[in-house]
């Protein structure tokens, strides 16, 4: 910002014109006598002076004079009311860029301050460009060797009068090995014709200005090749002896720039074949696939889109997507899906989508947000027909409802053979299998393994198959040899269902049934750590069960009975989310026998 300094006796003419000057991008101060002036001159640097002649004690004259001694490059304008064409004489020869006689046009002062700052500004700009050419060699000879790019020259018939050093790292000759050579020396023989077509049209000042792409020869003792190849881009101008506006003019030359832009070119190449991979992925790919802006809609689709929705490029292009392939019920799942994608999210979704006519297709969509520096700029949307994977998945699922009936059906007709040995018993196994599945439910178990807890319930107790009916109906007390074959009715259960491929875990879970966490169960007497869930699950409603019903050896001892006994021994002998899940069932009133 330019500075300017006031000084005039009269403050009142002072702030008038500091108030015509402000506005003005201008930083002013303001003396008030000649000698403030020359103290803030002497303390600091002014572009401008605006000064009065007249005043007491030193005199405009004087501050001119102290100004040309402490700070020449200062402009001045004299203002005085006193004004004669010799004391504008003086004013000038002493050194003033200007005379303004009082009173003056507001418009007329600023014309004048701006006119002055206007030449203290090419004053400036003119000391630096003297400055920069006194350097100008040193700079020129420091860029051409520093340079990274081959600054050449050529003479009329075209041999080389200089070549930077960049040579050397570029073409892997030293610099002087071309000069006075032609520079077809160094021009790749597959491009030598096109290089003398070009050093012939600036000859006749044909050659419209621009660059060129040549290939240069490449010194390389590394390989076993004669040479290698550079790819260069050429900017180069015609010399002559005259303005090349002007008529008759003589050839004296070339002077030219050659960059190397070989990792350039190998960039874009590979640029290239990237876009021909994508571009025949694209296009060749069996899903179908859209291309959308960021506001979805259709730019591009390829031949598989076509062929599963039916719709050409030229009919859907700049449409949007949701308003064409997506069902009226389906449409705030389709938004949402939008909103995931635009804002950068990845969505993979089942859903059904619509043919052009009208025909409902089941696909899977996978869509994905196309970025650039951060930004997106698109979406990125794959569609899969999957109606045939769905209606086989459908008779899948048939074909298993039907398998689990079915295998319902043999549990159930293996849990009626074995009540039908033990009438004393008949509905034990049913009642087990309904508390399993009710404490596993309450322990929020997978619905897989509710219902495989559920089966195993169901013929827990299928290796009394192979007890004596005698002894599973004996009224009394059973002898140690009976109860040994009691107790041998787990591992029987298990060796009979270990071959059956169940979904689920259903033979070691009737095995552990009897086993109890201290170790004391039988038959293996296994502990805690080494009982499944299942199995911790099945102990607790077998006890329960068997303590509330009637048994042969005595009578039904009632539910609270049964709910105690797995109370006071929870964590000791029963799982403790077991019972807990089971006493909540029965307090709640949500489960009974």
């Amino acid at each position: 910002m330019p500075k300017i300094l006031i000084v005039d006796d009269e403050p009142r003419m002072s702030r008038s014109v500091k108030e015509v000057l402000s506005g003005k991008c201008y930083e002013i101060e303001i003396a008030d006598s000649g000698s403030e002036a020359c103290k803030k001159i002497k303390n600091d640097t002014f572009d401008l002076v605006l000064l009065d002649l007249v005043m007491p004690g030193i005199d405009g004259f004087r501050v001119m004079d102290y100004i040309k001694e402490y700070s020449p490059q200062t402009l001045i304008i004299v203002l005085t009311g006193f004004a004669s064409v010799d004391s504008a004489i003086a004013c000038l020869r002493r050194g003033a860029y200007d005379y303004l006689k009082k009173p003056f046009e507001t418009e007329e002062l600023e014309k004048k301050v701006k006119n002055a700052l206007e030449q203290k500004r090419l004053e400036r700009e003119k000391e630096i460009v003297n400055k920069k050419l006194e350097s100008s060699e040193s700079h020129f000879h420091y860029l051409i060797e520093n340079s990274p790019d081959i600054i050449y020259t050529l003479n009329e018939e075209g041999k080389f009068t200089f070549i930077s050093e960049s040579v050397n790292n570029i073409l892997g000759t030293k610099s002087e090995e071309p000069l006075g050579k032609s520079y077809t020396s160094i021009i790749h023989p597959d491009d030598l014709d096109k290089a003398c077509r070009i050093f012939n049209e600036r000859r006749t000042v044909c050659r419209q200005p621009g660059s060129v792409t040549l290939r240069l020869k490449r010194h390389d003792s590394s390989t076993q090749k004669k040479y290698g190849q550079v790819i260069i881009e050429l900017k180069a101008k015609g010399l002559y002896d005259r303005p090349v506006q002007k008529k008759n003019k003589v050839f004296l030359g070339t002077y030219g720039v050659a960059r190397d832009i070989t990792t350039r070119k190998q960039a874009e190449e590979e640029l290239k074949l990237q876009k021909e991979y994508f571009k025949q992925l694209f296009e060749n790919s069996p899903e179908g696939i859209v291309i959308l802006d960021y506001l979805d809609r259709i730019i591009d689709i390829n031949k598989s889109f076509d062929r599963l929705f039916l719709y050409s490029i030229d009919e859907i292009k700049n449409r949007y997507i949701n308003d064409l392939i997506v069902p009226a019920d389906l449409m705030e799942e389709a938004k949402s899906l939008s909103e995931t994608t635009q804002s950068m999210g990845v969505v993979q979704k089942e859903s059904v989508r619509k043919r052009k006519d009208g025909k409902l297709v089941e696909v899977s969509i996978l869509g994905y947000p196309i970025k650039h520096n951060d930004c997106q700029i698109g979406v990125y949307g794959i569609y899969s027909d999957i109606s045939e994977r769905k209606q086989s998945e459908e008779k899948l699922q048939q074909t298993l409802k039907k398998l689990r009936k079915a295998m319902g059906a043999i549990i159930q007709a293996m849990s009626s053979t074995v009540e039908a040995r033990d009438p004393y018993t008949a509905g034990h196994q049913q009642r087990v299998s309904n508390l399993s599945r009710a404490i596993a439910q309450e322990m929020r178990l997978s619905n897989e393994d509710i219902d495989g807890i559920r089966m195993a319930g169901a013929i827990h107790d299928l290796g009394k198959i192979n007890v004596p009916a005698e002894i599973l109906s004996k009224p009394g007390r059973l002898t140690d040899i009976e109860f040994s074959l009691i107790k041998i009715h787990p591992k029987v259960a298990y060796e009979i269902l270990k071959e059956i491929e169940f979904p689920w875990p259903v033979a070691d879970c009737v095995f552990q049934h009897h086993e109890r966490l201290d170790g004391s169960g039988y038959p293996n007497g296994l502990s805690a750590k080494n009982i499944m869930q299942g199995g911790k699950i099945l102990m607790v409603a077998d006890v329960v069960e068997a303590i509330a019903s009637h048994r042969p050896y005595r009578p039904a001892l009632g539910i609270d009975k049964a709910l105690n006994e797995i109370s006071e021994k929870k964590g000791l002998i029963y799982d403790t989310k077991a019972v807990d899940a089971c006493l909540k069932l029965f307090s709640e009133n949500r489960f009974s026998f």
